[in-house]
């Protein structure tokens, strides 16, 4: 069933997002095409258009990140969707996994189009082909090492994005603790739960310079090979990461289960 929610959603937000995607990348070729001729202004014109597609499909995805969990689950739709004969945490698992989708395919959509816009093809050209060379020289001398460290950050990158998205949707489902102004409610919970983890990073981070705990955290860390200092520096921010994204899912799953107050007054 989660297969089919996803492809329910991802079918939902391409037909909005493909033909966006579609016209960057023609305006962006069409605008690099006309950067050839002697007169500036045609080319002027597409990288306005360029730019207001990019600007477009960034603010686009944050909508509809917010929008489509919203309105499935938090407005009238939800009493729709929560009779579905599926669990709530396929729900939120659907919603966060096609939405990780949309901002991995936007993200790279809007980097070649900057690419095709503005890099010399003869950069792009060498900087392939030196991260080729680096990659390949990595894995030469140190295959296993350099395997484990690449899965590693990838898999970092994943979390951080996931944990970002389900911060969203813990807000939005926070806002339904009241039957009003529940756009701005979630926004003021988006703004309270930031600034607490900006606190508590910055408090831990002084409590661990007083005690002189970075000291010896970083004299052990110095202490380990090569593979030691990566494991010991990734490992706990994956581990953190990790913790903080799986706290505002249990928040999301607990107000979608026991707060579920529907009212589409947002």
């Amino acid at each position: 069933m989660l297969g089919k929610l996803m492809n329910y959603e991802i079918l939902a937000m391409g037909r909005v997002f493909l033909p966006l995607y579609g016209a960057l990348i023609i305006v962006s070729i069409v605008s690099r095409v006309l950067q050839t001729l002697p007169t500036n202004t045609p080319a002027i014109i597409s990288i306005i258009v360029a730019v207001i597609l990019i600007a477009s499909i960034s603010i686009l995805t944050l909508i509809l990140i917010l929008e489509r969990f919203r309105k499935n689950l938090l407005s009238n739709e939800g009493y729709l969707m929560m009779t579905l004969p599926v669990s709530v945490d396929k729900l939120i698992l659907s919603k966060m996994l096609v939405s990780s989708i949309c901002s991995v395919a936007s993200t790279i959509v809007v980097t070649i189009s900057i690419i095709i816009l503005s890099a010399p093809w003869s950069a792009i050209v060498r900087f392939f082909h030196s991260l080729a060379e680096d990659i390949s020289a990595m894995l030469n001398n140190e295959p296993i090492f350099a395997t484990i460290l690449t899965i590693e950050i990838l898999f970092l990158q994943l979390l951080i994005l996931f944990s970002s998205i389900l911060l969203l949707y813990t807000c939005l489902s926070l806002g339904m603790l009241t039957n009003k102004y529940r756009r701005l409610v979630a926004f003021g919970f988006f703004i309270a739960i930031t600034t607490l983890l900006q606190i508590l990073v910055a408090v831990i981070t002084t409590i661990m310079v007083l005690a002189s705990i970075s000291e010896r955290v970083s004299s052990f860390i110095n202490s380990l090979s090569d593979f030691g200092q990566s494991q010991a520096m990734l490992l706990p921010i994956i581990i953190l990461v990790a913790g903080i994204g799986l706290a505002f899912y249990l928040i999301t799953r607990y107000m979608l289960k026991n707060k579920l107050n529907l009212h589409d007054v947002f």
